[in-house]
C-alpha cells in the first residue's frame, strides 16, 4: 500500500470516528433533553387533609374543560396531616423543588406570604370578589399595593374555597334538644342535667390526650373574650384569666356537681378506656357530646356512630350571638417561581368561579362553601350520606361579620403548646405567656431573620 493510500485511509477512519462521537452526543443529548422535558412538563399541586382521589377527579375535569391543558401533566400530592406538609413545603423551597400551586392555612396569615404571587385583578375582579365571598375572606384575602404611578391597586392575593367553624356533635339519646346549645349557659345547665340523669355518662370532655382541637377551642373562647382578639399577640393579660376561667368551668370541671364525684376522672383512667380515642368512648356512648369541626364527621364514620342519635348544634357564644366566632379554612396560592404561570391562574381562575367552586364541595361535602351565592344550595345538603347531618347544622345565620379568622403567627407550635397547657390548671397564666414571648421570638427568626442569636427559652 503506497503512501497516498495509507494517509487517505488514516483519514477516512478519523470521519468514521468522527461521525460515530457526534451521533453519540446527538442521542445522548436528546435522552437528557427528553428528560429534562418529561420532569419539566410536571405541573405540581400539593394540599395536605384532602382525598387524594377526590382532587384527582377536580383535575381530570379541569382538563376535560380547558382543553389547552388536555395533555398537560398535573400533578397532586396530598399529604395526610399539616406537620408533615408545612415541612415538606419548607424544605421544597430551600430546594427549589417546590410546587407551583400550594395550600396555606389561614391560621398563619403571614406564612410565606414572600413566595406567592398576587392574582392580577383582569383574571379574578377585587371587586366581584368582595361581592361573592364571605366577609372574613375579604379582610384576609385583599391586598392594596401601588403602582408605578402611586395609584392605589387592589389584589386578591388567594383563591379559598370552603371554610369550617366549630360546632357540639351529641347523642339525641341522652335527651339534648338544640334549644340547650344556644348559648353556653345553657350548655352549663344541660351538663348539670345530664350528670343527673346519667351518672355513669360524661356530659362534654374534650381533656383526653387523643383530641387535638384543645387548642382550637381554646382560642374560641379568647375570641369570645370582652376584647375579642384576632390574633397571638392581641390576647391580653385580662383575655387570658376570662377566656381560661370560662373555659375551666365549662369542661374541666364536669365533676364539680352532686353526682359522682371525679367520674370523668375514673372513666379515662381506667384501664380499658386508656388507650380509647375521644370519638371511640363517644361512639360507645361513654360521652354526650364532643367539639369539633364538621370535617369529624369522617372519624365519626369510621368508629361507626349510630347515625339514628348524632346531631350537631354550631359553637355557642354566651348569652346573645356577639363577638366573634372562629373559621378555619386553607387556600390555594401561586408559587412566585412557578414553571407555568398562566396555568396556574387559569386553574385559580377556574375554582374561583360558583360553577366549579360548587362542583370541588360536591365532591367535599362536609366543607362550608366561601362564595356566599351557593349557601342557599349547599347549607341544606348531607355532609355525609350515612348521616342525618346537614352543613346547616353548623352554620348560625345572622352577621357574617362576626365570621372571623386568628393569626396563631406559628400553628404548629401555638397548638401543641396550647393544647399541653389547657390540661393543665397550674400556672397557666405564666405559660401562656411564655407561650407568646417564644412564639414571637421564633416567628422573628424563622420569617425576618431577626435576633438569630437569642435563645427563645429565656
Amino acid at each position: 500500500m503506497n503512501k497516498n493510500k495509507i494517509i487517505f485511509s488514516i483519514i477516512w477512519w478519523i470521519i468514521l470516528i468522527l461521525i460515530f462521537w457526534w451521533v453519540f452526543l446527538m442521542n445522548s443529548s436528546s435522552k437528557n433533553s427528553a428528560k429534562k422535558s418529561e420532569t419539566e412538563g410536571n405541573f405540581v399541586i400539593w394540599t395536605y387533609g384532602l382525598d387524594q382521589t377526590k382532587i384527582d377527579e377536580v383535575i381530570k375535569e379541569f382538563k376535560s374543560k380547558a382543553k389547552t391543558y388536555e395533555d398537560k401533566s398535573i400533578k397532586v400530592e396530598n399529604f395526610e396531616n399539616y406537620t408533615d406538609y408545612k415541612e415538606a413545603l419548607l424544605a421544597s423551597i430551600v430546594l427549589w423543588k417546590s410546587p407551583d400551586i400550594f395550600l396555606l392555612s389561614n391560621f398563619e396569615k403571614s406564612y410565606l406570604e414572600n413566595n406567592v404571587l398576587w392574582i392580577n385583578p383582569n383574571a379574578i375582579n377585587p371587586k366581584d370578589f368582595r361581592k361573592n365571598y364571605k366577609t372574613f375572606f375579604v379582610d384576609d384575602l385583599l391586598k392594596e399595593t401601588t403602582d408605578e404611578d402611586w395609584k392605589k391597586v387592589e389584589f386578591v392575593m388567594w383563591i379559598p374555597l370552603w371554610y369550617e367553624t366549630l360546632g357540639f356533635f351529641y347523642n339525641r339519646k341522652f335527651n339534648v334538644k338544640p334549644s340547650d346549645l344556644e348559648s353556653l349557659a345553657w350548655v352549663n345547665t344541660i351538663i348539670d342535667d345530664i350528670k343527673s340523669r346519667y351518672p355513669d355518662i360524661v356530659p362534654l370532655w374534650i381533656m383526653n390526650s387523643s383530641i387535638d382541637n384543645n387548642s382550637d377551642v381554646m382560642t374560641q373562647f379568647f375570641m369570645l373574650s370582652e376584647s375579642s382578639p384576632l390574633s397571638l399577640d392581641k390576647v391580653s393579660e385580662l383575655s387570658e384569666k376570662e377566656a381560661f376561667w370560662k373555659y375551666q368551668s365549662y369542661f374541666n370541671q364536669v365533676n364539680s356537681s352532686n353526682s359522682v364525684d371525679n367520674f370523668p376522672e375514673a372513666q379515662y383512667s381506667d384501664s380499658e378506656n386508656t388507650w380509647k380515642t375521644n370519638l371511640e368512648l363517644f361512639s360507645e356512648w361513654n360521652e354526650a357530646m364532643i367539639i369539633g369541626y364538621p370535617s369529624m364527621i369522617n372519624s365519626l364514620d369510621e368508629v361507626w356512630f349510630n347515625s339514628s342519635f348524632l346531631f350537631a348544634e354550631p359553637f355557642p357564644h354566651y348569652f346573645s350571638w356577639n363577638w366573634k366566632t372562629l373559621v378555619k379554612y386553607s387556600y390555594f396560592v401561586v408559587n412566585k417561581n412557578t414553571k407555568d404561570e398562566t396555568l396556574a391562574f387559569d386553574f385559580l381562575t377556574y375554582l374561583s368561579s360558583e360553577e366549579w367552586s360548587k362542583l370541588f364541595l360536591n365532591k367535599f361535602t362536609y366543607l362550608l362553601p366561601a362564595i356566599v351565592t351557593l349557601e342557599q344550595d349547599k347549607l341544606g345538603e348531607k355532609i355525609h350520606p350515612s348521616y342525618n347531618l346537614t352543613l346547616s347544622d353548623f352554620y348560625k345565620g345572622g352577621d357574617d361579620s362576626l365570621l372571623s379568622s386568628f393569626d396563631k403567627w406559628i400553628e404548629i407550635l401555638y397548638d401543641e403548646e396550647l393544647n399541653k397547657i389547657v390540661k393543665d390548671n397550674n400556672n397557666y397564666l405564666e405559660k401562656f405567656k411564655k407561650l407568646q414571648k417564644v412564639i414571637s421570638c421564633r416567628y422573628k427568626k424563622l420569617y425576618s431573620l431577626e435576633g438569630l442569636s437569642i435563645d427563645c427559652e429565656k
